[in-house]
């Protein structure tokens, strides 16, 4: 009985605290409502994190979803996305038809990006910006890496590329009456010589073993690099299924066997062989200087802020066997974005979790546990609240500048039980959340990934948003 009063007490002190301005006074709380002879002591420590900006070159990316491109940004540098990929090949491909006179017509790389439902392009920058686009073969079995800080230059003839081509994304060669159509899919077209295309019919007719699986065919096409060489300023989302190479052929009619239509074969990077989206950061060593006000953020890879949160200091202080940690709640503070047409938003979310978990966090699929990593959220009162599953799937307020973790105080119990002399560090990690809400409008998570949105966030780091208060309590029986 007495456990159970002394649960209810403490739910009714915690929320009042919260609700309540914090010291470092000793404090009884609610012994008015005790029973005689029982007393809760309630105490509320404050102590200061300190935050510094750490490089985050590489991230894990197992996922279909790429970006292509160069982006200057005049705080986060110069970011380059390129891709490497494999094409899937049909089990026993064979050409629909024989071409004309046994001869193919022409071959291009097709990639493809996506519109609104306005009709507006989506991506970074200007999609007036022109862009030189680049492809390269590989001539070497890439490997089933998903870190983007792969090396192209291992797999890759850099010496001899296949074709380029410049592009605006918003092309004037298309009329408004095609761009509003429901299926325009807008593509970046670039030639390559035709005797690729020649050299895949040859090669269904002489060797059809090559097509039997997919790894004879990766050993008879391993694959192209698609890269950016000329312009900066445009950066834009694709998908494995949206790059494909098209071979052009002509087939003769039944009449008299004279050329007539001309149809096409298209193999796709699906998700059934290799997608690497390599990050290319650059101009961002200002971001590692010390900063008395702020760290930064930035996505994909890139910087992110570590928190050294002072635990040994904690565990002296607190006595975690004579007293129980109620509440830490932890609420970040950003600068406002920059003053400029193209600058970074804020990243959706933030994951925020001990340094030595965010490898296998991320490969393991994981998804926050509240206990040793957690998502921010938007709070629901406009300032705190105490868990994301009662906020909104939005991952921070734009009205005050805010990233909400809630209550962390299981990462801080955790960490004191098995290693109390040792500061606990946590990383900021720039991420995707995917959910699904219930009736009852609760979120939960599905699944977070590193993110791929180009954004960027200044946290505050003056003092006064570094202190955090700790809310223990000790029952103490006459």
């Amino acid at each position: 009985m007495k456990r159970a009063l002394l649960f209810l007490n403490l739910l009714f002190i915690f929320a009042g605290l919260l609700m309540s301005s914090c010291d470092d006074n000793l404090t009884t709380i609610g012994t008015t409502i005790q029973p005689p002879g029982d007393q809760i002591i309630v105490y509320t420590d404050t102590f200061l994190l300190k935050a510094s900006t750490v490089l985050l070159d590489s991230i894990y990316a197992k996922t279909t979803d790429c970006l292509l491109g160069e982006m200057h940004d005049p705080v986060y540098g110069i970011i380059k996305a390129d891709i490497l990929c494999q094409f899937y090949c049909e089990e026993g491909f064979k050409f629909r038809h024989t071409p004309y006179n046994n001869k193919i017509d022409s071959v291009e790389i097709l990639i493809g990006y996506f519109m609104n439902s306005n009709n507006a392009i989506i991506a970074y920058g200007d999609t007036l910006t022109p862009m030189q686009v680049t492809v390269y073969p590989i001539n070497k079995p890439i490997t089933r890496n998903f870190y983007t800080n792969d090396q192209p230059e291992q797999y890759c003839d850099m010496q001899n590329p296949l074709g380029c081509v410049t592009y605006t994304l918003f092309d004037f060669k298309i009329s408004d009456s095609i761009r509003e159509l429901t299926s325009y899919f807008p593509e970046i077209r670039v030639k390559l010589p035709v005797e690729i295309g020649q050299k895949f019919y040859e090669e269904t007719i002489n060797n059809p073993s090559t097509f039997s699986n997919q790894n004879n065919f990766n050993a008879f096409f391993p694959g192209i690099y698609l890269t950016n060489t000329y312009g900066s300023g445009c950066l834009f989302p694709t998908s494995g299924e949206s790059v494909g190479m098209r071979i052009f052929y002509s087939i003769p009619n039944e009449t008299d066997g004279a050329a007539d239509s001309v149809i096409s074969q298209v193999f796709r990077a699906t998700k059934d062989v290799i997608q690497i989206n390599r990050f290319k950061n650059s101009n961002i060593d200002q971001l590692l200087n010390e900063n008395p006000t702020h760290t930064y953020i930035k996505s994909p890879a890139g910087v992110c802020t570590k928190l050294v949160m002072p635990t040994a200091e904690i565990a002296k202080k607190i006595d975690i066997e004579n007293r129980i940690i109620n509440g830490f709640t932890l609420n970040l503070k950003y600068l406002p974005e920059d003053e400029w047409a193209f600058r970074c938003a804020p990243p959706e979310c933030l994951l925020l979790l001990p340094e030595d978990s965010v490898t296998t966090f991320f490969e393991k699929s994981s998804v926050e546990n509240d206990i040793t990593s957690y998502v921010s959220f938007m709070p629901t009162n406009g300032y705190l609240s105490y868990s994301s599953k009662y906020a909104t799937s939005n991952g921070y307020s734009p009205y005050t500048r805010t990233y909400a973790f809630g209550n962390i105080s299981g990462i801080l119990k955790s960490h004191i039980e098995n290693a109390p002399d040792k500061d606990l560090t946590l990383m900021l990690i720039p991420v995707h959340r995917k959910t699904y809400t219930n009736d009852n409008q609760t979120y939960y998570t599905t699944g977070i990934s590193h993110s791929f949105q180009l954004a960027g966030v200044k946290i505050r780091t003056e003092e006064e948003y570094m202190k955090v208060v700790v809310l223990s309590s000790k029952y103490e029986g006459k």
